[in-house]
């Protein structure tokens, strides 16, 4: 299933034996699930990102891919920088790379933003990205410090559909032809949350 924005990158793909000792030794955990890490990029990440990024059943509802070699080269390099507004993220099960993540501030006046995630195809079904949504909006509201955040995902899509409910983001309408995607107009939900209110919190 997919949302988030897989579609850029650099780096030369390493060895299976180099990456696995890469993610092992300096990779940077943002946040933890209960199955799940989020955590950083690293420039080795481009074979484990490729093996979802180009898989057209993963890319059917999104508006990006599959992505060439040189598309995952670029999101690895872009999203490897460490940025204040947002956060791109690789979703990690044990030592191995699984997805992708991210949240992302759309605008600082009114403190808004929007999540994304995508789970490599066998890892479907486990419910890893309800975890992954779940440690998203955990991030959006702590750690960027918004107020709002939204989400997108195709109508035909009801399993992401089931996952942003899960996450607390509630059905806010339709937006009729959004996306152009792979030369056909594409519809798209929209989903959306607002921070609770401290006294909301414990109950959410």
């Amino acid at each position: 299933m997919g949302l988030a924005t897989v579609g850029h990158g650099a780096a030369a793909i390493p060895s299976e034996g180099d990456a696995r000792l890469m993610s092992e030794t300096r990779r940077e955990v943002v946040i933890t699930g209960s199955r799940l890490e989020l955590a950083r990029f690293d420039e080795s990440d481009v074979e484990a990102v490729h093996a979802f990024a180009a898989d057209p059943v993963v890319c059917r509802f999104t508006g990006w891919g599959p992505n060439t070699l040189a598309d995952t080269r670029k999101f690895v390099a872009d999203a490897t920088r460490v940025r204040s507004d947002r956060y791109d993220l690789a979703v990690i099960r044990g030592q191995e790379l699984i997805g992708s993540a991210s949240v992302w501030t759309t605008s600082p006046e009114h403190l808004v933003g929007e999540l994304g995630y995508t789970i490599r195809r066998d890892c479907w079904g486990h419910g890893y990205a309800s975890e992954v949504a779940h440690l998203l909006v955990d991030l959006g509201f702590e750690k960027l410090g918004l107020e709002r955040l939204a989400a997108t995902c195709d109508p035909a899509n009801t399993a992401s559909v089931r996952v942003l409910e899960k996450a607390g983001l509630q059905r806010e309408g339709l937006l009729r032809g959004l996306l152009l995607v792979r030369g056909r107009r594409r519809d798209r939900l929209m989903f959306g949350r607002l921070r609770p209110e401290p006294a909301q919190a414990g109950s959410v």
